[in-house]
This record gives structure tokens, sequence and C-alpha cells, in this order.
């Protein structure tokens, strides 16, 4: 009997073990990488070029979420932006035709900088362009709120190693109001 309520117990500990180990793992993978070390949705709506132009075209957005994509393909799920005072911030992106505009508001400045850029979109991989580098990589787009990839630089921990740094953000359509308003507190370069 003591026999079997060692191998029970044995058996108990090693079930509670693997289950510790496998709750403090990483929840399963949102992003795979390409062969340029980009990060690809594994879900990602196939967005043509007519659908690009009726529903991202023309239109103002606005970053209201912005994670860090880490390397196993997971993501940050706190706020990039969370806590950092006196930093840059999430950016607002205003499209049209072959023209993308960034608008980018820094603490401590009272007007805004914008970059007018030139824009083309692939259909084949999503990637909206902004002089030839990657702006966006469009995962989806529905009801006025759009999904994406974005090259947010090289990241503060691995600037030594040059490792792009890559965001995956949400962003709201603006209204009319809120394009008209960026702007016109745009000072451009």
């Amino acid at each position: 009997m003591n026999r079997h309520r060692l191998a029970f117990m044995a058996f108990c500990m090693a079930l509670s073990a693997i289950m510790a180990l496998t709750s403090c793992s990483n929840e399963e993978e949102t992003f795979s990488f390409d062969d340029e070390g980009v990060p690809v949705a594994l879900a990602q709506q196939r967005i043509g070029n007519d659908q690009f132009s009726d529903m991202v075209d023309g239109y103002g957005w606005v970053e209201t979420d912005t994670h860090e994509i880490l390397a196993n393909g997971d993501y940050d799920k706190r706020d990039y932006w969370e806590g950092m005072d006196g930093a840059s911030g999430p950016s607002r992106y205003c499209m049209k035709g072959d023209s993308i505009s960034e608008y980018i508001f820094i603490d401590g400045m009272p007007k805004v900088g914008s970059n007018v850029k030139q824009m083309r979109y692939d259909e084949s991989t999503n990637t909206l362009y902004a002089d030839g580098k990657m702006a966006l990589r469009i995962i989806s787009v529905s009801n006025g709120w759009m999904q994406a990839v974005k090259l947010g630089g090289l990241s503060y921990k691995q600037r030594a190693q040059s490792k792009p740094l890559y965001f995956f953000v949400t962003l709201r359509k603006m209204s009319e109001e809120e394009k008209d308003d960026i702007s016109k507190l745009a000072v451009e370069d």
C-alpha cells in the first residue's frame, strides 16, 4: 500500500510540475517571421488593391494600441507607450492617393511633426510602403478599425544587435474633423 501511495504522490508531483511549466509559457504565438525577419500574422485578412482603396486610402488613422512583437512570435500585452512620459507616442496617419502623412506628437512641443512620403501598397503582402520602406503591414481592416504590424526602428533593448523593433498596432479611423484638426497643427518638413 505504501508503494502505491508513493507512486501516486510522485505521479501527482510530476503532473503538477508539467502544469506549472505549461501555465508559465506565453500564449499561442501570434506571428511568424518572413525571410527578412518581418512579422507576419498567422491569421491575416487578404486585402486587394480595390479593398485598400475603399477601406484605407483617403482616410486618417489614429494608433490606439501599440504592443512590441517579441522574438518568439508573441507580443507584449502591455501598451508600449505606457509610462513613457516625455517620449513621442502613438502615430497618426493620413493616406491619400500616392502619399502618406505620418503625424507625430512629442511631449513638450506645441506643434505636431509630420512627414509626407510617397505611398505604395503591395497587395501580395498587405504592405503599405512610405518612400520604399515598410510603414504598415495590414492584418485586418473592418468597420473603421485596422490592425497592422508597424516598423518602429531599432529596439532599445536590442540596439547593440541592430535588430528592428516591430509593433502590433490597432488603429481607429479618424473623423473628418479630426483629420482637419491634425493637418492644421502639423509643421511641414
